[in-house]
């Protein structure tokens, strides 16, 4: 496991993304937390992808503060190195997020980059 990639969309339009992100090996831990506390439904899928389903008022505040923090150790590649707790900068569709209301449904797809 390298890590994963990370894309938020409406289940209405899956081509077009309202954000995305690529994250290390323990990116995912918030999702886990936030599926304990039924805010957000896990939809399965083993890595190819996982899928997760919540609201725009859940998923987009912790986004707009950046990727979660999280504790993934040192990842060392063939050709490349992740430093601990690794995230990338968040892409955002801005005209996606604008049109986005609180009740809206999202959708998150976690892709795992072995």
């Amino acid at each position: 496991m390298l890590g994963w990639e990370i894309f938020v969309y409406r289940p209405t339009a899956p081509d077009i993304f309202i954000a995305r992100w690529m994250t290390s090996v323990f990116g995912l831990d918030w999702l886990d937390q936030l599926v304990k506390d039924n805010k957000v439904v896990d939809l399965g899928g083993g890595g190819y992808p996982n899928k997760y389903a919540s609201t725009a008022r859940v998923l987009l505040p912790i986004i707009k503060a950046g990727p979660p923090a999280h504790d993934s150790p040192l990842v060392i590649g063939d050709d490349y190195v992740l430093p601990q707790g690794w995230s990338s900068k968040v892409t955002w569709n801005k005209r996606e997020v604008m049109a986005c209301s609180a009740n809206d449904q999202l959708m998150l797809e976690a892709w795992d980059k072995s």
